[in-house]
């Protein structure tokens, strides 16, 4: 027989997954194209991103270019590379500014009116 321990995740992993969770929201109503499941893990990969990116510039904001070595420090860099994946899956989500601009000019389609037109003959 196996022993199994079954753990609680910590406060800071539960107060991250809430803010993941609350960013989703967020996005979902500001994009209401998005309230679909097939994006739900592209959603929570940039939230992840988006949070470890806040953080990251947060740390940096606060410390010197240069580390003690003399050297710049290897954070930017990879505050550099959160950024452009953060970019990569806005992009991929259809959040970029022109794609909303686009969006938000469409007429949205009211397919029950339409079918029941063309049922009436308004087709004719």
């Amino acid at each position: 027989m196996s022993n199994i321990t079954v753990t609680t995740p910590r406060a800071p992993t539960r107060k991250r997954d809430q803010q993941v969770r609350r960013i989703i929201r967020r996005l979902r109503t500001l994009a209401p194209h998005l309230d679909n499941p097939v994006f739900l893990p592209t959603l929570q990969s940039f939230a992840r991103v988006s949070l470890m990116l806040e953080r990251g510039y947060a740390f940096l904001r606060a410390a010197d270019v240069v580390g003690d070595d003399g050297e710049i420090r290897s954070s930017y860099d990879s505050v550099r590379r959160m950024a452009e994946t953060a970019a990569r899956l806005a992009k991929e989500l259809g959040l970029t500014p022109s794609t909303l601009r686009a969006m938000s000019r469409e007429r949205p389609v009211d397919l029950a009116a339409s079918f029941v037109e063309h049922d009436n003959g308004g087709d004719q």
